[in-house]
């Protein structure tokens, strides 16, 4: 098991040391509820629903609100917990710190290594894969359609790694199991969407959540190295989820096995660099990383 530094990893000085659990139940409820909410009605009364709203798919209004309930959730609690000013300092952590720029082409560089890595490994061990039709400027162009079509990327953005992250953070004093916890939950509220039939999804649950689980591990060290930047979650979830859509690979349960090894790869071998390198990695906690968003 992978464990924080503890040399290096220290949770930052906040007004409110240890904030109640509450604001964590707020978060939860409001992001279920609105999700499961939804979801049921379309699983339970389809035949008062349907006729009134049309079939739910990805782009259906209501299925917009269910995605974007984590970070509505988050935004909330966050003006809860710290005014206009952690509200304000939350999305000032969009824009990164100029030290930290940097990240931009190595993340880049990491999610061309994925894309690769899930191409060729399928063609190793004998997976299908499309046929690459798609010319370079093409791949681009659907690359930057897919950053609008992935409502869930900003959807979660400002709830599972704007709030929640940081949130256990400060509560347990550690990335990974706070990474854990925080893909298990992001995972769990997923669930509906394998539920309901006209979403249509070729993958399998279970793996979507371990894959979720290693993927925010991973990026909790980016997380921490940056002070909470949310920049390079967005950027690195929208490219390592465009590369099925450019046909490089299919997302199928065969693909999701080795993206999982490939995020717990990348979180053991940033782990060893980052101590090696003594990069400091203080654990950013809620609110505090929002209020001291410079």
């Amino acid at each position: 098991m992978i464990t924080a530094n503890q040399s290096s990893v220290r949770p930052v000085s906040s007004p409110a040391a240890s904030p109640s659990n509450k604001y964590m139940y707020l978060f939860l409820a409001m992001s279920f509820g609105t999700c499961y909410g939804i979801a049921s009605l379309f699983m339970f009364f389809p035949d008062f629903i349907v006729p009134i709203t049309g079939e739910l798919h990805l782009m259906h209004p209501l299925a917009i609100v269910a995605l974007y309930s984590p970070s509505i959730a988050g935004l909330i609690t966050c003006y809860l917990m710290g005014g206009k000013d952690a509200l304000k300092g939350m999305f000032l952590k969009l824009v990164p710190r100029k030290k930290d720029l940097f990240w931009i082409p190595v993340i880049i560089g990491i999610s061309i290594v994925f894309a690769s890595s899930m191409h060729f490994g399928s063609l190793l061990f004998g997976i299908p894969v499309p046929d690459l039709t798609y010319s370079v400027p093409e791949m681009i162009w659907l690359g930057i359609v897919n950053l609008f079509k992935e409502t869930g990327l900003i959807g979660g953005l400002f709830g599972w790694i704007g709030f929640l992250l940081p949130f256990l953070q400060g509560k347990l004093k550690n990335n990974v199991t706070s990474g854990l916890i925080t893909g298990f939950l992001f995972g769990l509220w997923v669930l509906p969407g394998y539920l309901i039939s006209s979403f249509g999804t070729s993958t399998t649950y279970i793996y979507y959540v371990v894959q979720l689980m290693a993927f925010i591990v991973f990026q909790s060290y980016i997380f921490n190295a940056t002070r909470g930047t949310l920049l390079f979650y967005l950027l690195a979830f929208w490219l390592v989820a465009t590369g099925s859509q450019i046909d490089l690979y299919y997302f199928n349960p065969q693909v999701q096995i080795m993206q999982f090894f490939f995020f717990v790869t990348s979180a053991i071998i940033i782990h060893i660099v980052f101590k090696r390198k003594k990069v400091d990695t203080t654990l950013q906690t809620f609110p505090a990383y929002v209020l001291d968003a410079k």
